[in-house]
């Protein structure tokens, strides 16, 4: 069954406090209970979108038209102020919606339903009847450098997200856009964890690469091989400094030839992104109110000290630069216990990230310690290795 969300560590109490505020969703506007409000544990914000309600049906029935039936935003807004007036239940508007655009009924029913918990701030399906296949796996002591991998994987997934959300043209395979994308924006908004980031994702690649001959790295599929997406990467960081990044080329074994042409083609894909990114991020010195992250359940981090501070800089981090973006409404990061791995959900709204999937990059740091692909040092002028950073107050 299910296990309600509940955040029972320090770093799972900090994540939902610190990035759980801003205005109430339009898609919950019912009511809950006192007895049932008072009964929440730590973390839980019980569901309450409520369909009875004209209000919050025309708020879902708004968000499924423009971006499930791809109708116009205009007459889906213009059609909904004025039925919404005229019907006294959600079903009601319900009935008259699939009626005006000549939808058959069960089905925008069903595509209401899987739009329903879109903007709840409660993880993706908890207490909506959903049932939580994954298995319980022990608690996972964090470590820096998959905190690190998880970084670039997390600003993976919020390339997907972007692209979703705010329509972005994909002009070529969505998976290396989504690498290029959490690149640049390590170089460009986080320089100061770039290179530790950069260097932890990849390392974890070429691990990965090298548990195979080169002869098997596979050449099918929307991803490019491990080795493929860890040189496109070092060579997109070395495009933005050549200097500071020129350490990750000795990992992918990249010659100073690929080096010098990395800075040529990589410097459009960094003024494509800085381009296509500018007019959808929040004013200076702002942050949305629309992006949170979730712990979700009683069993996906240890503990200890180390684990709790670890996971507390790695929300913080994944937060922060979500709120960046002008999102128009809520989207979240959750992380769940159990085996799979990390992506966003469209119908969610949510980059959901499997605690078996960190356990891999825990396992990849010692493997890297005892025995690194290759051996790249830090640049003399580059900042030091970052120490976990301690829970920043609410913004």
């Amino acid at each position: 069954m299910h296990r309600p969300a509940s955040c029972r560590s320090v770093a799972g109490i900090f994540a939902m406090l610190a990035f759980s505020g801003g205005p109430p969703s339009v898609f919950a506007t019912g009511t809950v209970p006192p007895a049932a409000a008072e009964a929440a544990p730590w973390g839980l914000e019980l569901c309450t979108v409520d369909l009875t309600l004209p209000g919050t049906m025309k708020d879902i029935l708004s968000n499924v038209l423009t971006r499930s039936a791809q109708l116009p935003s205009d007459k889906v807004q213009a059609f909904l102020e004025q039925a919404v007036r005229t019907s006294a239940t959600g079903a009601d508007l319900l009935k008259a919606t699939a009626t005006h655009f000549g939808i058959d009924e069960p089905r925008l029913s069903a595509e209401v339903e899987a739009m329903r918990h879109v903007n709840c701030k409660h993880g993706p399906g908890a207490l909506s009847g959903e049932e939580d296949e994954s298995p319980e796996l022990p608690q996972l002591a964090m470590t820096p450098f998959a905190r690190d991998v998880g970084m670039h994987v997390l600003l993976h997934e919020l390339g997907h997200a972007l692209v979703r959300e705010f329509d972005l043209p994909v002009l070529g395979n969505e998976e290396t856009m989504a690498d290029a994308f959490a690149t640049h924006y390590l170089t460009t908004h986080m320089p100061e964890r770039a290179f530790d980031v950069l260097h932890a994702r990849v390392t974890s690649w070429m691990i990965e690469a090298n548990d195979v001959s080169r002869a098997e790295w596979p050449v099918r599929g929307e991803h490019d091989n491990d080795a493929r997406r860890a040189f496109q990467v070092a060579a997109l960081a070395i495009a933005a400094d050549p200097v500071r990044y020129a350490p990750l080329a000795s990992i992918v074994d990249m010659s100073e030839d690929d080096q010098k042409r990395a800075t040529d083609y990589g410097a459009e894909i960094h003024r494509g992104w800085r381009r296509i990114l500018e007019p959808r991020l929040m004013p200076n010195g702002t942050l949305s109110s629309e992006a949170r992250v979730v712990i979700e359940g009683d069993t996906v981090f240890a503990t200890d000290d180390a684990t709790e501070t670890i996971v507390a800089q790695l929300t913080n981090e994944i937060a922060t630069a979500m709120k960046r973006f002008d999102w128009h409404s809520g989207v979240r990061v959750v992380f769940v216990n159990g085996k799979g791995g990390a992506a966003w959900s469209r119908s969610k709204r949510a980059i959901t990230v499997h605690s078996g999937y960190l356990g891999r990059f825990v396992t990849q740091g010692e493997q890297a310690a005892k025995a690194p692909p290759m051996q790249a040092a830090a640049p003399a002028d580059a900042p030091p290795k970052s120490e976990p950073m301690a829970p920043a107050a609410s913004q």
